[in-house]
């Protein structure tokens, strides 16, 4: 008996999930809204119901659909970045801070993988060491004490805002941006470490930006290059020239398929940039554009 309404039990929220699926999808599909290559009803549909439904929160790192914009890299990619992490001896992450680093997949239900980590295997999702390698990048590469304030465009479920703030201890301020369901998301992920990240923390929808404010640091990883032009454009105005120093991972997604900024337009654009390599790369025509960044040594 008892299994039997187990059974009942999982029938029964399949049902509800699917009709809520439907339903919320069909709200998207009706607004019309297409701002960016994942705005595309079904990825932010999962971060609604993530948002909403602790059940489904509790595996949303896992769901088919969600995978095709986020936690795709793989177990090969993510050895990538640790390899490159431990090779720079400029900068060592500390066994304190990869066991912070980790905390990053307590949620979600993340397929995670064992690295030799300092020594010691460790369980990490490929996803969270990239995010480790970016927070590497931008402490080697900028003068990390002046950054109080930070922007970051396109935040998937917020997972390198926690390792940022959290590591950075100098941040005071940092502005989410993206859709509005992914923004509910992220509050659900960071509302789960505290008040000492998400009192920081400022959630601004990108598909009406209405902030009139200067940054310290913007950053983005792959998201500005696959929005559309006009939304770029927005950001290019309202955020990235209003940023005294940025790391813009781009790709050719938005240029290639949304009549996107090519690199060439965007560096032409944004004073004092530059481009360095995307490591490992990870598509080709990938790069990393920086400026306001630390002189570097040739």
């Amino acid at each position: 008996m008892a299994q039997a309404i187990k059974k009942i039990k999982a029938l029964y929220t399949h049902y509800m999930d699917r009709i809520l699926y439907k339903y919320y999808n069909h709200k998207l599909v009706a607004q019309g809204r297409k701002t960016s290559i994942s705005d595309d009803n079904s990825y932010p549909v999962v971060c609604y119901m993530a948002s909403r439904n602790e059940r489904f929160f509790q595996d949303f790192r896992r769901n088919p659909t969600y995978n095709d914009i986020l936690e795709h890299v793989s177990q090969v990619q993510g050895q990538a970045y640790l390899d490159i992490i431990q090779k720079r001896k400029q900068l060592q992450f500390s066994d304190p801070d990869w066991h912070n680093f980790q905390r990053n997949d307590q949620y979600g239900n993340p397929v995670t993988f064992s690295y030799n980590v300092n020594g010691q295997d460790m369980d990490f999702s490929p996803t969270t060491l990239r995010y480790a390698k970016v927070l590497q990048d931008i402490a080697l590469l900028f003068d990390i004490p002046t950054i109080k304030s930070v922007a970051e465009i396109g935040i998937g479920y917020a997972g390198e805002c926690r390792i940022l703030t959290s590591y950075l201890a100098g941040i005071e301020s940092y502005s989410l941006f993206d859709l509005p369901e992914v923004l509910g998301l992220a509050k659900k992920y960071l509302g789960k470490f505290g008040n000492s990240i998400i009192d920081r923390v400022k959630f601004v929808d990108g598909t009406r930006i209405e902030v009139d404010s200067s940054y310290d640091f913007v950053m983005s990883n792959y998201a500005f290059s696959e929005l559309i032009r006009d939304i770029q454009d927005i950001y290019l105005d309202k955020v990235i020239l209003k940023s005294r120093a940025g790391y813009i991972t781009w790709n050719s997604l938005s240029c290639d398929v949304l009549d996107g900024y090519s690199l060439e337009a965007l560096l032409k654009k944004i004073p004092g940039s530059s481009v360095i390599p995307e490591e490992p790369l990870t598509k080709e025509k990938n790069c990393i554009i920086i400026w306001g960044n630390k002189p570097q040594d040739h």
